[in-house]
């Protein structure tokens, strides 16, 4: 598997949650792996920095424009946003399901499991990116407040699921996906399996992240974001910038293999320099 391509299924609640793992997957399509994005939701409920801006000035100052648009609208522009977004990682695969958001809830919406489980069987992704299926409260108590992330990957994990065990009247044969990654911005650094360099793709998410119009995004803050959610998860890898990951579950492998990042934190023992992997 090491020398074959590999099939990526990435799903998220709304279009904006796809910058978390933009850079990984900008580097993977580089590398000729298949990436297909899959955003649960169109947002039209999510991250309305206009409307709620126009909203909290007097009637006779707001914009009417703003006001006025529809959900369809501001979906349709949000979905372009994601176009455009994609296009600078090399994800020509990105599609946008008419689930409902706030909020986005697997009980009311069973058939979203079902969607799940038919995309999973139709591209058999060798790897998924979905949000983390984790709730946690204040001091370590489980809060009720589940939100359409939290539920977009409750979804994703009962779907991958069902789409490994067969099915009377089933044509196509179960598939397990071999492995689940979660981002790690719903992590603490301390709890991060294993981070990306995104250090290269950097210009690249701010323009990206500068792409979402709708959420009132412009260069300045654009900037300012990506420095700031990424920078200091690279300080704590030891690199400018980086996405981290949570594993589901942890890999087997023959061997113990240490990266080129991990050496270069030992510059005094260059004798362990042969047991990294450039």
């Amino acid at each position: 598997m090491a020398n074959d391509n590999l099939r990526f299924l990435v799903v998220m609640a709304h279009p904006h949650d796809f910058m978390h793992v933009a850079g990984t997957c900008g580097i993977h399509s580089k590398m000729g792996d298949s990436i297909t994005w899959v955003s649960m939701t169109s947002g039209r409920m999510t991250h309305n920095e206009r409307l709620s801006d126009e909203l909290l000035k007097p009637l006779h100052e707001q914009d009417k424009s703003i006001v006025n648009q529809t959900a369809e609208s501001y979906s349709a522009e949000k979905a372009k946003e994601l176009e455009g977004v994609a296009n600078q990682f090399g994800v020509n695969d990105v599609r946008i399901l008419d689930f409902t958001d706030k909020p986005f809830v697997v009980e009311r919406q069973p058939e979203s499991v079902e969607v799940m489980r038919e995309l999973i069987l139709t591209i058999r992704p060798h790897i998924i990116f979905t949000q983390s299926p984790y709730v946690d409260g204040p001091h370590g108590l489980i809060t009720t407040e589940i939100d359409d992330h939290t539920e977009t990957s409750i979804a994703v994990m009962q779907a991958k699921f069902i789409a490994s065990v067969p099915r009377y009247g089933q044509t196509v044969a179960p598939y397990s996906v071999p492995a689940t990654y979660f981002p790690g911005v719903y992590f603490p650094n301390n709890q991060l399996d294993f981070l990306v360099d995104v250090s290269d793709y950097f210009e690249k998410l701010v323009t990206a992240e500068g792409l979402y119009k709708s959420q009132g995004h412009d260069e300045k803050y654009s900037r300012r974001r990506i420095e700031l959610s990424l920078g200091p998860t690279g300080q704590f890898g030891g690199v400018p910038y980086a996405e981290g990951f949570v594993q589901e579950k942890p890999q087997t492998l023959t061997h113990i293999e240490l990266s080129k990042y991990t050496i270069a934190r030992t510059p005094s023992n260059p004798s362990l320099s042969k047991h990294s992997k450039t």
